[in-house]
């Protein structure tokens, strides 16, 4: 909702090509210079004004800044993640720069800054507001003409966020929207099954995993074959005979150390490549262990009653840090982070289902948590807020 899309999808697909041209590049100008110094080892002005030299140089630094773009690129889209995933949880459309450090970890300043570039980049659908506490962030929402449950009151609501009514104070969760005979509330529910950890899980998440296992093993397949071309060139660079027969057939140059230094060079390219998938299986690897980590997570999120849970629920080493990762790669969806009364708990999608205290009729504002204790009698109203 808070994401643009499409234009995110784009940049995806630039950062995988700038992630492989980079590596391809740095990786075969890297193994140019190598071969070059290891050939005419001892004569560095030859090396130095090669033909080759300046290219590989040139090759380098762009590969390298292509690395750099891609990461910046990938962080930011990260990020943006979170920032949305937070937001799509707000029961409130007013969002401070200190609620969001809290749960990210960085300072007020560090995501004040964040949220002004990625909304020119990223992001969609909030605003800046300046008032007397400050500036905060404005949530975008449609804004419909409503009667109050309570009061009868006709008053302006934000159909995506809970409010309060001007008049009598009460909680407009439930008030009935009179403009083009529709309702709007924040306690409709979808008709989605929540007990489905799909509901939980990004809609392309499966196609993300299959195509993550075929990558493995393609990388790991290619990278056995060039570890078994290392070995093979290693034998025949030390094979007295076979370089004898080389010289003799007339297949290869006319000396023993040429030939030598042409599988030298065989042996650095294997070498290279076969790092450049190591890599690429690593990075394959990581990708995969987080999807499977996604996938339990959302699975507890389905089975839970609750809308907010501890992360010890979750069962895991460093669990706030999984599932920060997870949101932010866009693996999970429909929960965040939040901080209740010091604490760090998971909050899922919910929504508010009581408005007054069944004790005494005072009004339920400015619900966060759970439970509410009732500002004018002082008992405990439960589940006050739901799991959606």
């Amino acid at each position: 909702m808070y994401l643009k899309s499409k234009w995110i999808s784009v940049l995806k697909i630039k950062n995988i090509l700038f992630l492989l041209l980079g590596l391809f590049f740095t990786i075969m100008s890297v193994w140019d210079i190598v071969s070059l110094i290891i050939y005419y080892w001892g004569d560095w002005d030859t090396v130095l004004h090669a033909r080759s030299t300046p290219e590989s140089v040139c090759l380098f630094f762009i590969g390298c800044m292509m690395l750099i773009c891609m990461k910046v690129s990938a962080n930011a889209i990260k990020k943006s993640n979170f920032y949305s995933s937070y937001f799509e949880t707000e029961l409130y459309s007013d969002v401070g720069y200190d609620e969001l450090s809290q749960v990210t970890g960085y300072t007020a300043k560090k995501v004040k800054y964040d949220l002004h570039i990625f909304r020119k980049l990223y992001m969609k659908r909030f605003s800046f507001v300046q008032d007397h506490d400050g500036e905060h962030v404005e949530l975008y929402s449609k804004t419909v003409e409503c009667s109050c449950k309570n009061c009868g009151a006709v008053i302006d609501k934000k159909i995506y966020f809970a409010g309060i009514c001007p008049y009598c104070k009460t909680s407009d969760v439930f008030a009935a929207v009179i403009t083009d005979n529709k309702v709007y509330s924040i306690t409709k529910d979808t008709s989605e099954n929540k007990k489905n950890s799909g509901y939980y899980l990004q809609k392309t998440f499966w196609i993300k995993m299959a195509a993550g296992i075929i990558a493995l093993s393609l990388s790991i397949v290619t990278f056995f074959i060039l570890f078994g071309a290392t070995i093979d060139h290693t034998v025949k660079y030390n094979d007295h005979a076979y370089l004898l027969d080389l010289v003799l057939s007339g297949e290869g140059y006319s000396s023993i150390e040429r030939n030598q230094k042409q599988i030298l060079n065989f042996i650095i390219f294997d070498i290279f490549f076969a790092l450049f998938f190591l890599a690429i299986v690593f990075i394959c690897i990581k990708k995969l262990s987080l999807m499977k980590q996604s996938g339990s997570f959302a699975c507890i999120f389905a089975h839970s009653d609750k809308p907010f849970l501890n992360f010890s629920i979750l069962k895991t080493r460093k669990p706030a840090a999984s599932l920060r990762k997870a949101i932010q790669n866009g693996y999970i969806r429909h929960c965040t982070i939040e901080n209740h009364e010091g604490k760090m708990k998971i909050a899922l999608a919910k929504k508010i289902v009581k408005d007054s205290c069944p004790s005494c009729g005072a009004s339920v504002t400015g619900v966060v948590n759970e439970d509410y204790i009732c500002q004018f009698c002082k008992n405990r109203i439960i589940k006050v807020i739901e799991k959606k």
